[in-house]
C-alpha cells in the first residue's frame, strides 16, 4: 500500500473529530462518495466535489447582562455609581457587537459552498489539490459588517491543500515518505479539546460555525516539508519544516459568534469607560470618517451627533498593522514507538518550535489627552517551544488515547483592563488627585511608549480520550453506536498572586484593583475578584451518536447525535483558553445520509452556565444543511 495514504489514514483519526463534535458521528457513519475517475494506465486521477447549502437562526432572546449598559441608557455615565451598578447590562462594550447585531429568529448565516479536490497518483508519487468557494447571502449583505469581516465570512474563494508527495527506498531497506507544499500535518491524540500537541496548522473557526461545514475546510494548510521514515520495525520518525506562518481565523467583529469587538477581523477600536458610553459606529469602516475626521452625522448608530462624539472620545484605536510573525524558524520532530508487548500501544514524543497562531494584545501609550493618540496592537509572538508525549491503545474494546504537552514560554494575555490603564498612564502627569490616576499592574509608561500585554509563562495541558464503536444488539437498537468521551486539564505553572499580576479571563470587564465603590480609585467602577486565569482548570466533552440504517423503509441512514461540553473548574489562561468554570454547551442533531452522496443535517445548540463569563450564554441557535457529493 502507498505509504502516503497509509499515513493519511492515521492522521484522519485525529482530523475528523477534532473541535467539531458532530464530525465524529458523520465520519463514522459515512462511506466514501463516488468520485469522478479519470484514471488511465498507471496514472490514477480522481476528482471529488461537494456542494452544500446551510442556514442558521438565533433562537434565544438577548440576555441583558451580556450587553453594555450604555445600550439601554446612552447617558448612564452621568448617573451616580450606585445607579450604574443597578442598571441592566455589563461594564464592557467590547464583547457584544455580535449579540446586538442579531435578534431572536434572525438568520445568522445563509451560505452556499463548493469544495473540490483533485488527487493524482503514479506508482509511489502523486499530487493533491483542494480548494473551496462560499457565498453567504445573509452576511455579505449586512450593512453593519465591515469590508474586512465580509471578506472572511461573506464571499470567499481560496486554495487549501496543494502538495506533491513520494515514497522512496532509503538505505537499509527503509521507506522514506515526503510531502512538499500546502498541507495539514496532525500530531497528538486530541479529539475535541484544542490547545495541545495538534498545533501545527491554524484553524478557521468561522468554517466550523456554518451549517454543512466539514472539518477539512477548517484546518488551514501551510507550506511545509513533511518527512517520515521507519528506523526499525517498531520505531519511526517524522520531521516537519514550515515555510510560512498564518494565524487562526476567529469570528470577525460583529458576526453572531464574535466575542471580541476589536481584536479580530474588522475590529477598529476598544471602548473605554466600562460600557457606560455608547459606541460611535456599528460598521467599523465608519470609524475613521466619524471619529478621526469628526463627521459625527455619518454614524450608523442612530444616536444624536453629541452622543456620537462622546463615544468617539472613549474609542481607543487599534493599530492598522498587526505585529505578524515571520515565516521562518518553525519546525518539529516526532518519534513514534510501537510496543506490541504493551498491548500494542503506540507512544510518540514530540518537539515543536512555532510562532503563535493566536493573537495577544499589546498597546502604545497615549501622547495627549486625546485617547485616539494611543493604540491597541495585535501581536503574534514567535519561537514558542512545545514538548509533548502521547499514547494510543485498546483496553476492553475501547480505543484509549492520551497526551500531555508542555510549553516553557507560552505567551499569556494580561488582563485587558491593566493594559488599557497602562496605555492611559501618561495622563497621570496632569491628574493631581491620586484617586483619579490610571494605576496598572504593568506600571506607568511615557507618552507613545510600547506596552507589552503578555508574559511568557510555563503552561501544561493533558487530556485522555475514550472511543468505542458498539455494534448491533445495543441498548438503543441501532446498527452502530459511536461513543466518545474526552477529559482535559490545563496547568498554569507558578501563577503569581492576583495582587501581583492578573491574567485575562472571559468576562473580566472591570479591574481587580481599587475602585470607586471602595473609594480607592475613581477610574475602576467595581473591584473584580474572580474570572481571571487560575493555576488549574479542567473540563470534559461527550458525544453519543447511534446510526440506524434504512430508516422508515428507505435507503436513508439516520444518525441522531448528542454532544455535551462542561467546563468544571477554573479558568484557563488566554488567548484561546479551553475552560471557564460552569460553562456548558449541549447540541442535539439528526443527520440523514443517502448512499454517501446526499446528506441532510439538522441541529440545535444551547449555551448555558458561567453567568457573564460565558460570552455566548444567550446565543442558542438552530441550523439545517444539505450537501451533495460527486
Amino acid at each position: 500500500m502507498n505509504r502516503h495514504f497509509k499515513n493519511n489514514r492515521r492522521q484522519s483519526k485525529v482530523l475528523r473529530p477534532c473541535l467539531l463534535a458532530s464530525a465524529v458521528a458523520l465520519a463514522l457513519a459515512a462511506n466514501p462518495a463516488s468520485a469522478i475517475d479519470l484514471s488511465t494506465g498507471e496514472v490514477s486521477i480522481q476528482l471529488d466535489t461537494t456542494l452544500s447549502y446551510g442556514i442558521g437562526m438565533r433562537v434565544a432572546s438577548r440576555d441583558d447582562d451580556l450587553v453594555a449598559k450604555a445600550h439601554f441608557n446612552p447617558l448612564i455615565s452621568q448617573a451616580p455609581l450606585e445607579q450604574q451598578i443597578a442598571a441592566p447590562g455589563r461594564f464592557s462594550a467590547n464583547s457584544d457587537d455580535g449579540n446586538l447585531n442579531f435578534d431572536r429568529w434572525d438568520p445568522i448565516f445563509n451560505s452556499a459552498r463548493v469544495t473540490s479536490e483533485l488527487s493524482i497518483n503514479y506508482r509511489n508519487y502523486g499530487a493533491f489539490v483542494r480548494g473551496n468557494f462560499f457565498h453567504d447571502f445573509t452576511l455579505n449583505d449586512k450593512d453593519f459588517l465591515s469590508d474586512d469581516a465580509k471578506d472572511q465570512v461573506g464571499n470567499r474563494a481560496r486554495l487549501l491543500d496543494a502538495f506533491v508527495y513520494g515514497d522512496f527506498d532509503a538505505p537499509g531497506g527503509r521507506l522514506l515518505s515526503l510531502r512538499l507544499g500546502r498541507q495539514v500535518v496532525s500530531w497528538g491524540e486530541s479529539t475535541f479539546i484544542p490547545g495541545g500537541i495538534n498545533t501545527i496548522n491554524p484553524v478557521d473557526i468561522t468554517a466550523l460555525r456554518t451549517a454543512g461545514a466539514e472539518l477539512r475546510d477548517a484546518f488551514l494548510p501551510l507550506n511545509m516539508l513533511w518527512a517520515s521514515i521507519d528506523l526499525t520495525q517498531n520505531v519511526s520518525a517524522e520531521a516537519v519544516a514550515m515555510f510560512e506562518w498564518d494565524a487562526i481565523e476567529a469570528e470577525p467583529s460583529g458576526t453572531f459568534f464574535s466575542t471580541n469587538d476589536f481584536g479580530t477581523a474588522g475590529g477598529q477600536y476598544a471602548m473605554l469607560n466600562f460600557g457606560l458610553v455608547p459606541q460611535p459606529v456599528r460598521n467599523t469602516d465608519l470609524y475613521d470618517p466619524v471619529c478621526r475626521q469628526g463627521q459625527f452625522g455619518l454614524s450608523d448608530t442612530g444616536l444624536p451627533p453629541e452622543l456620537v462624539a462622546v463615544g468617539c472620545s472613549a474609542a481607543f484605536p487599534r493599530r492598522a498593522q498587526d505585529n505578524n510573525a515571520r515565516d521562518g524558524g518553525q519546525y518539529g520532530l516526532a518519534l513514534r514507538y510501537f510496543a506490541p508487548q504493551l498491548n500494542d500501544t503506540e507512544f510518540a514524543f514530540y518537539y515543536l518550535r512555532y510562532h503563535s497562531r493566536l493573537p495577544v494584545l499589546s498597546g502604545q501609550a497615549v501622547t495627549s489627552p486625546d485617547v485616539t493618540t494611543g493604540q491597541v496592537i495585535v501581536e503574534y509572538p514567535e519561537d514558542i517551544n512545545l514538548f509533548g508525549l502521547s499514547f494510543n491503545t485498546n483496553v476492553a474494546g475501547w480505543s484509549v488515547g492520551g497526551e500531555i504537552s508542555y510549553r516553557d514560554n507560552l505567551p499569556v494575555q494580561i488582563d485587558d483592563v491593566e493594559l488599557l490603564f497602562a496605555g492611559l498612564s501618561p495622563l497621570n502627569a496632569v491628574l493631581p488627585a491620586e484617586h483619579d490616576r490610571f494605576r496598572s499592574q504593568l506600571g506607568e509608561f511615557g507618552p507613545g511608549e510600547f506596552i507589552r500585554g503578555y508574559e511568557r509563562r510555563e503552561v501544561s495541558q493533558a487530556q485522555v480520550t475514550l472511543t468505542k464503536l458498539i455494534g448491533p444488539n445495543n441498548w438503543v437498537n441501532a446498527n452502530q453506536v459511536a461513543v466518545v468521551a474526552e477529559a482535559g486539564a490545563t496547568h498554569f505553572w507558578d501563577l503569581p498572586s492576583r495582587d501581583v499580576m492578573r491574567f485575562e479571563g472571559p468576562g473580566t470587564d472591570t479591574g481587580g484593583g481599587p475602585s470607586r465603590l471602595t473609594g480607592g480609585n475613581s477610574r475602576n467602577p467595581v473591584t473584580l475578584t474572580d474570572g481571571f486565569a487560575t493555576a488549574f482548570s479542567w473540563g470534559y466533552r461527550l458525544l453519543l451518536a447511534p446510526t440506524y440504517n434504512n430508516v422508515f423503509g428507505t435507503p436513508w441512514n439516520m444518525t441522531p447525535r448528542f454532544a455535551f461540553n462542561h467546563d468544571v473548574q477554573g479558568v484557563s489562561p488566554g488567548p484561546g483558553g479551553n475552560f471557564v468554570a460552569g460553562r456548558k454547551q449541549a447540541t442535539v442533531g439528526f443527520q440523514f445520509d443517502y448512499q454517501a452522496q446526499w446528506r441532510l443535517d439538522f441541529a440545535y445548540t444551547n449555551f448555558f452556565g458561567a453567568g457573564i463569563n460565558n460570552l455566548l450564554g444567550d446565543r442558542d441557535f438552530v441550523s439545517a444543511s444539505v450537501s451533495y457529493s460527486f
